[in-house]
């Protein structure tokens, strides 16, 4: 037996990597991003037949011509309105909300909606290992698998940080670890999804033009831990008060996961807990033992001693030997698009933080480098308040250039904070439209020994197809910079 019929013998419904339901032949798929496709294919190639669905039309979707050839059929979402499937399940995007009219038009069918991790927890039987939380995700699911190979354990790195989940499926060893790095849209709509390590780093203001409130943010979220139980660990910031209340449910829990607290100080503490893995004298303590200097860390700044940390305990509790995690820790270089440094040019030094998709992400790439800074921001708003942005521009940035659509709306933050008492260093914004007229901008107000800073604040939507481009074209526009200073 092979294929779809393999994975659906037995019946009943799916679990960890038994398959679909016995009842489905026939699948929709809304969204043909990269997850979507990767859902679309997955499942074609269990013999099942699928349904693509997009806003988009077919010509301006990369790789569908490819999914087409293989049996998928396509129909645009305007054509779903007078022309719905007959399917048995609705695979979900993590770029389609819930408001969707076609995740509604599902749900008055009757029909299950799943979300992309869903189906691949369903269809894969390997370990899944998840990390989320506002900031700081992408660095610490890196971080957690550089720990397994340290150790070598066979592992993936899949999920927000680049690639689908279910492009693995029949691919996949059995026993390779699966560290998936998962947003709070991802986790809409999971029904089974249970990791073996879960992670949540820290909750703040973000996607509320998704979610509506910080509640509704945080309830996504916490569905990461709902059927977690007895041989899994929850690993959870004992500094982030939502967070910390988060892991304290948890351990009342009966039968719930074992749950492991960080954060970087040692007299951190939340209604009695206190953290199980801190900073201390200058050294990383893991689970109340010292592991590693924290200057043998090649990654900078505080939160990533919070990333370490995080992805430290994870990986011990998933057995992980102690001087494997050391090791990884030593040797771990960071990842692209989060305070990378490119190039200095002239003196001045150009570092992309393309990943900075939101107010508290800049922030913390602000206190990275607080002094002579020139600052990018701007892109799609998220329903953010940009004022904390320009209080922290007060304190040693030289400029701020604007770019994208958010332009109106970062500028009149700044006006507002330039009117506050004691705020009148604010840097009076220049709006420069788009990236490259910034960075040339930027590039000519620099001195040596300063900083050009992009940590946009903004999603990427409005000008690029994700915040990768944007930093690919940073560093570009760095590039030619350099070349033309040779």
């Amino acid at each position: 037996m092979t294929g779809a019929a393999a994975h659906r013998a037995g019946g009943g419904a799916a679990g960890h990597g038994t398959g679909l339901p016995a009842d489905v032949s026939r699948i929709l798929v809304l969204g043909a991003s990269r997850s979507g496709s990767a859902a679309a294919a997955g499942v074609r190639a269990l013999g099942l037949d699928v349904v693509l669905s997009d806003r988009k039309e077919a010509s301006a979707i990369p790789g569908l011509e490819q999914l087409i050839a293989t049996g998928v059929e396509f129909r645009t979402e305007e054509r779903l309105a007078s022309d719905w499937p007959d399917v048995q399940l609705v695979i979900k995007s993590p770029g389609v909300p819930n408001q969707a009219w076609m995740v509604g038009a599902a749900r008055d069918r009757g029909l299950p909606v799943w979300s992309e991790i869903e189906l691949a927890y369903a269809l894969l039987p390997n370990p899944f290992d998840a990390v989320t939380g506002t900031n700081g995700k992408t660095t610490t699911t890196a971080l957690l698998g550089h720990l397994f190979e340290s150790a070598g354990r066979p592992v993936r790195v899949l999920g927000n940080i680049g690639t689908a989940v279910t492009s693995v499926v029949g691919s996949a060893a059995p026993d390779e670890e699966l560290v998936v790095e998962v947003s709070s849209f991802q986790l809409e709509d999971v029904h089974s999804f249970r990791p073996a390590a879960g992670v949540f780093l820290n909750l703040t203001p973000d996607h509320l033009d998704r979610h509506g409130s910080m509640e509704g943010y945080l309830a996504c979220k916490a569905t990461l831990f709902a059927r977690q139980g007895p041989g899994d660990v929850a690993v959870l910031n004992l500094a982030d008060p939502a967070v910390a209340a988060l892991g304290r449910g948890l351990r009342e829990k009966p039968q719930g996961p074992r749950v492991s607290f960080f954060a970087v100080s040692p007299d951190t503490e939340w209604h009695g807990a206190r953290p199980d893995s801190w900073v201390e004298a200058g050294w990383l303590v893991l689970e109340h033992e010292r592991l590693l200097p924290a200057d043998g860390l090649r990654i900078p700044g505080r939160h990533n001693l919070e990333n370490a940390l995080a992805a430290a305990a994870a990986a011990l509790g998933r057995g992980v030997p102690r001087a494997a995690v050391a090791e990884g820790l030593r040797t771990f270089r960071g990842v692209p698009h989060r305070l990378e440094p490119v190039d200095t040019v002239a003196g001045v030094l150009y570092v992309n933080d393309s990943k900075a998709t939101n107010v508290d992400a800049t922030l913390t790439a602000l206190r990275a480098y607080p002094e002579g800074t020139h600052l990018i921001l701007g892109g799609r708003d998220k329903a953010s308040d940009y004022r904390p942005v320009a209080r922290a521009c007060a304190r040693g940035c030289r400029g701020v250039y604007l770019i994208g659509e958010a332009t109106p709306l970062v500028a009149d933050a700044f006006a507002q904070v330039r009117g506050e008492e004691g705020m009148a260093s604010v840097p009076q914004p220049m709006e420069c439209d788009d990236l490259e007229t910034a960075v040339r901008t930027a590039a000519s107000r620099a001195r040596s020994g300063e900083t050009v800073l992009l940590a946009p604040a903004c999603a990427s939507f409005d000008q690029y197809s994700g915040f990768e481009e944007r930093g690919d074209h940073f560093r570009a526009l760095v590039k030619t910079l350099a070349e033309g200073q040779r």
